[in-house]
């Protein structure tokens, strides 16, 4: 039996004999019994829906205007719990274009209750649409595929089952990379591909008969979600994502088709890369981006989603080169990996095989460029990622330097993932920045700094970074990275019109509900409704620019420029 298909099984089974609901009641009133925490957390959930229901539930059932059965339909992806009232609220702004939402959920009682709350009584569960294929399937496709590259490009039922197997099986595997010449690889990596298949089925059979006119969805890179977004993509079908932007109460929203399906959700479109290109660009709108990124790192919001900065400080140039003993003279390269294992293969493509293989190839060239001074920033997302997930394992970066099997050189330092020392004081004596396609590129090329990119997919070929086309092109680039020049006066200036567009107008600013990430170890989000008592969503002048845009058909969510 597969990966976690025991439950499924049970489950199916359960729902022949018509005693799953039954039996999910037994389990949930066994479990708020024997568990205190869980009992507490519950308490808590029930004071925060009553609330919620005192103060906005009426209202927001009449803003369910769109529910007619002549409406297009909607399919709302759930993200679950966590962050349900942002989500209840872009579902509102879209029943306001038109639309009738039915939501896909993995079985969460709260995701009920609040939904037909809100006055939508359409919900079903991911288990009430499984068509498993068999495991001889799941085990044939597998033995055609030779490569890890022939797996990541394994399609089924149209979708890319491959990719989203190998980045959901690096995700609960906790690995940076698999290698498929080994048949233990092959053996744990088969019921990756299997649950991807199954999932794909699913979405066919989800796809035919909701026939959903628009998606909307969250984080579309691991199975089941993302074998549903390809299937809708290939029917035809827009899709909106929906992300956490770079602060608190600030989202990425992006239509996605078939064209565009491997771009970042915090990218540029074509026709918003053009519009930021033809307008004037003054220094009034430099200094409010450089406002923008300054007091977001200060503030320690930037990216709070995640934490990255709540426990940081800024420095400068003369306290970072003394904090780590960079040696004068040399310029300095910046290596910003990526953790190995989270969202591997969602955007784009790669000019290495994984982010594992990237960064040990990267840190051969660092180890022996001793004309440079190289500092590698551990991504301090593993702290955060540690604590949701309930482990204490080291950051896999660290464990891939030990793997290089020799003492880490002089001229290079690491700074671990609880270092107080801010990115943003880093920029003090960055003169080069490498990195796939992590957001630090924006910021540093924003900057003046020279950035090295090693995949596609977000900002690569927009005039300010130096991108190559094989991993030999870009290895021997860093080998002579030192000779590289500073960026151009027009080179800059594409980086911060792209990083005005990315940071201030792609941003949609939420006021309806707030989306604040707590300074806890897991940094858990706190969402409650900020509209005045009985007041109709529908009103809200966020959700208002919102509905406009769905409307709209663009690509891009732009929020208005002074």
């Amino acid at each position: 039996m597969t990966h976690g298909n025991w439950k499924t099984t049970a489950k199916r089974a359960l729902a022949c004999v018509r005693l799953l609901p039954a039996a999910r009641s037994i389990h949930y009133h066994v479990r708020r019994m024997l568990d205190r925490a869980f009992r507490e957390q519950e308490a808590r959930r029930e004071q925060e829906f009553l609330q919620f229901e005192a103060g906005h539930g009426a209202a927001f059932r009449r803003a369910a205007t769109a529910g007619a059965q002549d409406a297009k339909r909607l399919l709302v992806v759930s993200s679950g719990s966590l962050g349900l009232l942002v989500e209840i609220a872009l579902v509102k702004a879209i029943q306001a274009a038109g639309y009738r939402p039915v939501i896909l959920a993995d079985y969460d009682r709260w995701v009920d209750i609040y939904y037909r709350a809100a006055g939508v009584q359409d919900v079903s569960y991911w288990e009430d649409w499984q068509r498993p294929v068999s495991r001889d399937e799941a085990a044939a496709m597998m033995h055609g595929l030779g490569s890890f590259e022939q797996f990541i490009q394994a399609a089924y039922c149209g979708a890319r089952v491959g990719k989203y197997a190998a980045s959901t099986g690096l995700r609960h595997l906790r690995v940076g990379r698999l290698d498929l010449s080994s048949p233990t690889v092959r053996e744990a990596v088969l019921p990756f591909l299997h649950s991807a298949m199954s999932s794909a089925n699913a979405a066919q059979a989800i796809v035919t008969s909701l026939k959903p006119d628009l998606v909307l969805s969250v984080d579309p890179g691991y199975t089941p979600r993302g074998e549903l977004f390809d299937v809708c993509l290939s029917a035809g079908i827009d899709t909106i994502t929906w992300n956490a932007a770079h602060k608190n109460n600030s989202l990425m929203l992006k239509r996605y088709r078939r064209s565009n399906r491997d771009v970042h959700p915090a990218s540029l479109s074509s026709d918003t890369w053009r519009d930021l290109r033809a307008r004037s660009w003054s220094d009034a709108e430099r200094q409010r981006l450089h406002q923008e990124l300054v007091g977001s790192y200060q503030s320690g919001e930037w990216y709070s989603e995640v934490g990255t900065q709540f426990h940081t400080a800024r420095q400068d140039a003369a306290e970072v080169r003394r904090a780590l003993a960079l040696e004068g003279g040399k310029k300095t390269a910046v290596i910003f990996p990526h953790i190995f294992w989270d969202g591997t293969f969602f955007y784009g493509t790669d000019l290495f095989e994984s982010y594992e293989e990237w960064f040990l190839e990267t840190m051969k060239v660092a180890y022996a460029n001793r004309q440079v001074n190289w500092i590698v920033k551990i991504h301090p997302a593993n702290l955060v990622k540690n604590a949701r997930d309930g482990v204490g394992s080291e950051p896999s970066e660290v464990r891939a330097i030990r793997s290089l099997g020799e003492a880490v050189p002089s001229h290079v330092r690491i700074i671990q993932p609880d270092s107080n020392i801010s990115t943003l004081s880093l920029y003090s004596v960055m003169d080069y920045c490498v990195t796939v396609r992590g957001t630090v590129g924006i910021e540093a090329a924003s900057f003046g700094v020279p950035v090295f990119t090693a995949g596609t997919g977000r900002y690569d070929r927009r005039g300010f970074t130096i991108d190559s086309d094989t991993r030999r092109e870009y290895l021997d680039r860093l080998r002579l990275i030192h000779e590289t020049p500073v960026l151009s006066a027009d080179e800059r200036d594409l980086a911060e019109r792209f990083a005005y567009g990315i940071f201030l107008a792609r941003p949609f600013t939420l006021r309806t509900v707030t989306m604040e990430f707590q300074r806890d170890a897991k940094v858990s989000l706190h969402s409650v409704v900020r509209l005045p008592k009985g007041q109709s969503p529908a009103a809200a002048s966020d959700l208002r620019l919102l509905t406009d845009w769905v409307r709209s058909g663009a690509e891009d969510f732009l929020s208005p420029q002074p």
